[in-house]
């Protein structure tokens, strides 16, 4: 018996996320959840904390995220990675909760964001502070799927079908969208750095 469970265990784990969730979509048994929940926990719990920074509430996240990950196990569909669905659920969480704690959303973005973006600005030297300040006031300016798609592209390094494919979006918004933050953060940069 123990035998046949240690065989079980290693053969659930050598299977992909994707086929974890259809044998889940198709009523398999509930240790597959438990399985993508094993392997995801540390990457949920890391990325809930860089939103919230308390141990906590990142805890208290994580769980609500592995809650609506079991809900909407349905609606995955396998056009793209597991991961990348995954992640947008973590944000989507984490900003709901930001906004209802009341937090300062756009700061808590603008510091994820930060660093990955210098490669966005067209000017030769990058003074931290204006960037700063131009992204915030980018993403007052965007909606929260643009902010998202920015997220995807920048900090987590997602390709475009992988963006396009998850957000459900045509190749030709997601570039169109991708172009206009890009413009739009440099103009904004090349005015706080007018400014100062």
């Amino acid at each position: 018996m123990n035998t046949e469970k240690k065989v079980k265990g290693n053969l659930d784990s050598q299977l992909s996320d994707e086929e974890l969730v259809h044998f889940l979509q198709e009523g398999g048994p509930q240790r597959y959840f438990s399985v993508l929940a094993d392997r995801y926990h540390d990457y949920v719990l890391k990325k809930c904390k860089g939103y919230v920074k308390d141990a906590d509430e990142a805890a208290d996240l994580s769980q609500e995220v592995f809650i609506k990950v079991f809900m909407q196990l349905n609606t995955f569909r396998s056009e793209a990675k597991f991961k990348t669905w995954l992640y947008t659920i973590v944000y989507h969480t984490c900003v709901d909760y930001l906004r209802k704690k009341k937090r300062n959303t756009h700061q808590v973005i603008s510091d994820k964001l930060s660093s990955e973006l210098e490669e966005v600005i067209e000017a030769e030297e990058v003074d931290q502070e204006s960037l700063m300040l131009a992204l915030e006031q980018l993403l007052e300016q965007i909606t929260p799927e643009e902010k998202l798609l920015l997220l995807l592209k920048y900090k987590e390094k997602q390709s475009l079908q992988t963006i396009v494919n998850t957000l459900h979006i045509s190749e030709s918004a997601a570039k169109m969208r991708l172009m206009r933050a890009k413009e739009k953060i440099n103009r904004l940069y090349e005015k706080q750095l007018r400014s100062n």
